[in-house]
């Protein structure tokens, strides 16, 4: 089965139907830590200003958001995760399936460039540092320490890039977000929140 058949139309796809391409351990993952397909579409659209951009997952997971995203619009999404199980099973469930504009990265944040893409998708990725309930295995260690490291990297790579990034944010620290950025919209409640940096700092 290929992805447009998974995806489409949207309006009548259940995020649980979806979700039965993942092993069944990482499907009981889907919804606390998983982007439903409706906040995928409505981020993806508002991050993909042109076909030519490049978007980053920022602790991408499963590869969710990223499936959906590149089987909605033209632009490529990387998602990069520190949890090597994550990106071999989003690999494997890439050439599976024939998701288009993916590609996923076995990485840990402080260790990319920011300057390579036009947007960002950030779904709260550092929470499990600061709530054990949030945390999603053992395979990691978990340390309030590192929560702020992450944030205060992320914002400050944020801070560096050109005027007209975007970002969108679900569930997450508007404090992770500089102030050179303008909220442009809100949705779902104003859990996902589509940001644009409109001045330098």
């Amino acid at each position: 089965m290929m992805a447009a058949e998974l995806l489409k139309p949207y309006n009548s796809l259940k995020d649980e139907d979806f979700d039965q391409i993942f092993p069944t351990h990482v499907r009981q993952l889907s919804k606390l830590h998983f982007t439903e397909i409706e906040i995928a579409v409505l981020a993806s659209e508002f991050l993909a200003a042109n076909p030519n951009q490049k978007i980053l997952d920022i602790g991408c997971g499963a590869g969710k958001f990223c499936f959906v995203a590149g089987s909605h619009t033209d632009a490529h999404y990387t998602g990069v995760d520190y949890r090597k199980h994550f990106i071999d099973l989003c690999e494997t469930l890439t050439a599976q399936y024939k998701f288009k504009n993916v590609a996923f990265s076995h990485n840990d944040i402080v260790n990319v460039d920011f300057s390579l893409y036009h947007g960002f998708y950030f779904f709260n990725p550092f929470e499990e540092h600061a709530t054990k309930r949030l945390r999603l295995d053992s395979s990691i260690e978990v340390d309030l320490q590192k929560y702020v490291i992450y944030s205060d990297y992320v914002r400050a790579q944020f801070a560096r890039l050109p005027k007209g990034t975007r970002i969108a944010t679900y569930y997450a620290d508007n404090n992770q977000i500089p102030e050179c950025y303008r909220l442009i919209s809100t949705h779902n409640n104003g859990l996902l929140k589509c940001w644009e940096k409109t001045r330098t700092e």
